[in-house]
């Protein structure tokens, strides 16, 4: 019985220092990267912030290891300090590895509780957060331009190979098997008793700091800011007394990483970031993925080579488009491309189910958005 306690404690404890304070009120739970999604979901990281008697959670995460180092991360501020009279649940998008675990904020029993979702994520008024629906829509708009299942690299086409035969008879018998296998590997959403709240457009408000008006939905002396580019629900969170920004999947590496993500936004998006840190409003850059970036000349280094390498994709993209004839089929034009072009080489060899590089949808964003795709 000693030891089995000894073990439950050493595991507490563990888990709670397994979150990292960044500044004074702002802790990170960490998430983390995965090497093949087929098998391994990708987990956000997930940031607590403090700010008086409130609580705010962005991006809460997926699955139950992170949760219960939120969970620990919880206990131990609720210890520390007196009880929260209001706590907010921020999902920096409607993706499965960030809205998910929205049953923390019954955790935080505070007075007055929100869980705020931009609109767009919502669909038939919940949040778009379940695996196997999510993976069905992505297969559903993606298929509409190419066939997936025959854009996989070696060895992973051999594995799907399958899905080309059934595709070839029912294209949606092969959309539901794909999606209820890719949606193994990810937790279920675990919503708790408070139901969601869309951030609604029509609501926005202008808000100038110095010569740069910013728009989003105001949030007790912080800012909820739509950033869009990653998905069409993508928001950060601006705390301008701490100077932190928090971003989500706005940087994320493998951007625009679906058929409805746009290049255009993600590209203005960070260029929004960037001014911002010009003007010295933002000294802390927070991402759902990778460390934090601190101090102003590494973040603008960092957003400049975000928005360098977007602007560089489009033009491989647009080149590759004329020098093979004004080609308009995806995986034809994607198979010439990662032949003429060092940088999609690369990301071919990085290709989906592993980490990054979504060639085919890339492509086709860039296309749609030239006006060359229906």
């Amino acid at each position: 019985m000693f030891l089995k306690n000894h073990f439950v404690l050493q595991e507490t404890i563990t888990m709670m220092t397994e979150s990292m304070v960044i500044k004074n009120d702002i802790a990170l739970i960490k998430g983390k990267l995965s090497r093949n999604l087929l098998m391994d979901p990708i987990v956000s990281n997930s940031y607590f912030l403090e700010d008086g008697d409130t609580a705010i959670i962005f991006d809460p995460s997926c699955g139950k290891r992170i949760a219960k180092k939120i969970e620990a991360h919880i206990q131990s501020r609720k210890k520390a300090q007196s009880p929260w009279n209001k706590a907010v649940i921020i999902a920096g998008h409607s993706h499965i590895d960030h809205a998910n675990n929205f049953y923390l904020i019954d955790l935080l029993e505070a007075k007055e509780n929100h869980i705020y979702v931009h609109e767009k994520g919502f669909e038939n008024g919940r949040v778009k957060n379940e695996p196997v629906p999510f993976m069905e829509n992505v297969i559903r708009e993606t298929r509409e331009y190419y066939n997936v299942y025959r854009s996989f690299p070696v060895p992973y086409n051999l594995i799907v190979s399958p899905m080309v035969l059934i595709d070839a008879i029912s294209p949606y018998l092969a959309r539901k098997i794909f999606s209820h296998i890719g949606g193994i590997p990810w937790s279920l959403p675990r919503n708790g008793s408070l139901e969601p709240e869309p951030l609604k457009e029509s609501n926005l408000q202008g808000f100038m700091f110095g010569d740069l008006e910013l728009r989003g939905w105001a949030l007790d002396g912080k800012f909820v800011l739509p950033t869009p580019g990653h998905s069409e629900c993508s928001v950060s969170l601006f705390w301008p007394e701490k100077k932190a920004l928090f971003i989500s999947d706005a940087d994320w590496i493998g951007n625009p990483v679906f058929v409805s993500s746009s290049l255009r936004d993600c590209v203005n998006s960070l260029k929004m970031m960037r001014d911002m840190t010009e003007m010295e409003m933002v000294d802390v850059l927070l991402p759902a993925h990778g460390a934090v970036k601190e101090g102003k000349e590494t973040i603008i280094t960092y957003l400049d080579f975000h928005i360098h390498r977007l602007e560089v994709m489009k033009n491989e993209i647009i080149s590759a488009y004329y020098r093979s004839g004004q080609n308009k089929d995806i995986l034809t034009l994607t198979k010439f491309l990662t032949q003429e072009s060092p940088l999609f080489k690369t990301y071919k060899i990085t290709n989906y189910p592993r980490l990054v590089g979504f060639v085919h949808n890339v492509t086709t964003v860039c296309l749609k958005e030239e006006g060359i795709l229906d």
